[in-house]
C-alpha cells in the first residue's frame, strides 16, 4: 500500500458551533489519500446545512435519525471504503499531519494501531497554545502487548490511572472489522469500551511523536454521568471491558485494573443510586480484596472516609451538595 485512503467518520448531533472549524482541520491534513464520511445523527440545528457546503467529492454526508454517536460511527464504517479509520469527534481538531505521520508509521508495524498526544483545550481558547498533559503521556508508549497497554492504562500497575480520547487513535480496517461494530447502548464510556476490543484485537500499540488530537473541553452532554442511565451504561462498558481483557489475562495486576474501575463507579453512584452500587461491588468483591477508595472533597470528608469507610464520605458529600 504506496497510499492508502483513510476514512474520516464524524458523527454529528447539533455541532453547528464547531462543525466547520471540525471539517476543515480534515481539509488541512496533509495525507491526501483521504475520504471524509459525515455521519447526521438527527440534528436540529444548521449541522447538516454547514456540512453540506464543503462541496468537495471526497466529502460524503449521510443521515440517520437520532440514535446516538455510536450507531451513526457503526453507519460510518459500512459506508467507509479506507484502509484505516480515523474516528473525529464534531467539535474537535487535529494537527495536519496526524494521519500521515500515522499512516507512514503503521505502514512499518502491520496488525497495530496507532496513537498520539491528546492536547486539551477550553471552548473558545487557541488550541495551539497548549500542550499535552505530563500524567497522560506516561500512559502512551510503543507494545507488543496491547493487553498489557491496558492494564497500566486503567492504573493495574501502579494505581494511577488514564484515559485516552477517541480521535487520538488510528486503526487498519481490518481490526475494526474483526473487533465487531460500535455497542449500541447508551454510555459516556462507549469508546473506552470500543477501543479495548479495538487494541485486543491488535498486536500492539505504535505512539507516534509530532502529532496531536486537540480535545475541546466544551460541555459534553454525554460526559454527564449524573443520571442512573449514564451510571449504568458506564457499568456495562466496564463489564465488557472485563470480559474481553480476561479472555487474554486474568492476572493480579489485570484484575486490580478493573476492580478499580468498579470501585469508581460503584462510590460514583452512592447514594443516589444505592442499589446500583451495591451491584457493581458485588463484582468488585468477586475479583478479590482490594482497597482503592477514591474520595473527592476536601481534607476533612477524605479523613474521615479512610476512617469509616467511603460510603460515610459520599453520604456527606451528597448531602453537602444537596443543601
Amino acid at each position: 500500500m504506496n497510499s492508502p485512503l483513510v476514512s474520516i467518520i464524524i458523527p454529528v448531533y447539533n455541532s453547528a458551533k464547531y462543525l466547520a472549524e471540525t471539517i476543515q482541520t480534515v481539509i488541512d491534513q496533509t495525507w491526501s489519500n483521504k475520504e471524509l464520511i459525515i455521519v447526521d445523527d438527527g440534528s436540529t440545528d444548521s449541522s447538516l446545512t454547514i456540512a453540506q457546503q464543503f462541496n468537495y467529492p471526497w466529502i460524503k454526508i449521510h443521515t440517520q435519525k437520532n440514535n446516538g454517536a455510536p450507531t451513526a460511527r457503526n453507519l460510518g464504517i459500512k459506508y467507509a471504503s479506507g484502509d484505516f479509520i480515523q474516528f473525529l469527534d464534531a467539535d474537535d481538531l487535529l494537527s495536519p499531519n496526524k494521519i500521515e505521520l500515522q499512516v507512514k508509521a503503521l505502514s512499518e508495524n502491520p496488525h497495530k494501531v496507532a496513537v498520539c498526544s491528546t492536547v486539551h483545550f477550553n471552548d473558545g481558547e487557541d488550541h495551539l497554545t497548549n500542550q499535552p498533559s505530563d500524567y497522560e503521556e506516561r500512559f502512551l508508549f510503543n507494545t507488543d502487548d496491547p493487553s498489557a497497554f491496558l492494564v497500566n492504562l486503567w492504573g493495574g500497575n501502579d494505581n494511577q490511572g488514564s484515559m485516552i480520547q477517541t480521535n487520538a487513535w488510528l486503526t487498519p480496517i481490518a481490526i475494526v472489522q474483526q473487533a465487531g461494530p460500535w455497542e449500541e447502548f447508551y454510555s459516556p464510556d462507549d469508546d473506552g469500551e470500543y477501543f479495548t476490543r479495538i487494541l485486543l484485537t491488535s498486536k500492539g500499540v505504535v505512539n507516534v511523536n509530532g502529532c496531536y488530537n486537540y480535545y475541546r473541553k466544551a460541555q459534553k452532554s454525554l460526559a454527564n454521568r449524573n443520571n442512573y442511565k449514564a451510571l449504568f451504561g458506564c457499568y456495562k462498558s466496564t463489564l465488557l471491558k472485563r470480559e474481553n481483557l480476561f479472555k487474554h489475562t486474568q492476572s493480579d495486576m489485570a484484575k486490580f485494573a478493573i476492580a478499580r474501575l468498579l470501585i469508581s463507579l460503584a462510590i460514583e453512584s452512592y447514594p443516589k443510586y444505592a442499589s446500583l452500587s451495591k451491584a457493581i461491588s458485588k463484582n468488585v468483591k468477586e475479583l478479590g480484596n482490594y482497597a482503592y477508595t477514591p474520595i473527592s472533597g476536601g481534607p476533612f470528608t477524605r479523613k474521615l472516609s479512610h476512617v469509616l469507610g467511603w460510603k460515610i464520605g459520599r453520604l456527606l458529600q451528597y448531602l453537602n451538595h444537596k443543601s
